[in-house]
């Protein structure tokens, strides 16, 4: 079992950061609408593609090799070109997930990933498995990472009036994780805590800041309870697990949704990253009359 560490930390400020959409789910699964023309539809049926699983982790040595598979599958009722290429990863501290063009980060696989097929043709009610592999530098040490992107080619359909139009279709997309095997550093810590009770006793919101100080992304998840002036828990949150990138920080935003009589509270936080030691923060919160 992992050890326990606490520390008291008394912080005014936390990291405030702007919300992009992520990619979240256990298949992630698209559906693009068509264009709309004189507020009719051009087709009864959505156009729908998806890839699975979200998250493609490989494991390879130093010098070596490690290859999965993505399958990317099409529930449209037209044959559909995709295409799929590596681009680079940033998760923000608010867990969503940002794309870029690499190489935009220390830690971007793209330059070592080969993808076969790279672009094909999928017809109506078909999937296929697309072969990811990684190779990485024999000095390599810690994690690389970025994103799988799938693109559909855009579609030409026939509308009822003279010409065609193209359906916009957005892309598709699943983490690829790779920690280089046996160079696995596993740290983190528990570095900010902010408790504020909301106008009229209507609850509080609590913010925890964990940051991994390792080499390889982490899995952290956890717990919050609040006490009374006498210790008494009056409940407790779980905290839904996130990956955490090294070097990065996670933001856990905790809304305390029930009323709270003036007084002085604490709230403990608990967090499991993966690591060999469990982290513990608390921080006082202050309900005044």
């Amino acid at each position: 079992m992992a050890d326990l560490r606490t520390a008291r930390i008394e912080s005014s400020t936390v990291k405030r950061t702007q919300s992009v959409h992520g990619i979240r789910g256990k298949a992630a699964v698209l559906t693009a609408a068509l264009l709309l023309l004189a507020g009719m539809p051009l087709s009864g049926q959505p156009l729908e593609f998806g890839l699975t699983p979200p998250e493609l982790e490989l494991i390879p040595s130093p010098g070596g090799t490690a290859s999965g598979v993505l399958v990317v599958f099409n529930r449209s009722p037209r044959r559909v070109r995709f295409r799929v290429t590596v681009e680079d990863i940033y998760i923000r501290p608010s867990g969503t997930v940002d794309v870029l063009k690499p190489p935009s980060t220390s830690w971007s696989v793209a330059a070592m990933s080969r993808i076969q097929p790279a672009e094909f043709d999928l017809d109506p009610d078909h999937q296929i498995p697309v072969r990811v592999s990684v190779t990485v530098p024999a000095d390599a040490r810690g994690g690389r990472y970025g994103a799988l992107i799938v693109s559909p080619s855009p579609v030409l359909q026939m509308t009822g009036v003279r010409g065609t139009i193209a359906v916009i279709t957005p892309k598709l997309a699943a983490k690829l994780l790779v920690p280089i095997r046996g160079t696995e550093v596993v740290q983190g810590d528990l570095i900010n805590m902010l408790a504020a009770a909301r106008p009229g006793g209507k609850g509080a919101d609590i913010k925890i800041v964990f940051k991994n100080t390792g080499n390889v992304h982490v899995r952290a998840r956890g717990t919050l309870v609040l006490l009374d002036a006498a210790g008494r828990a009056l409940g407790k949150v779980e905290l839904d697990e996130s990956i955490v990138l090294p070097g990065d920080a996670r933001e856990f935003a905790v809304p305390w949704t029930k009323p709270l009589d003036p007084g002085t509270y604490t709230a403990r936080a608990t967090i499991d990253f993966g690591g060999s030691v469990l982290l513990a923060g608390e921080t006082t919160l202050i309900r005044k009359p």
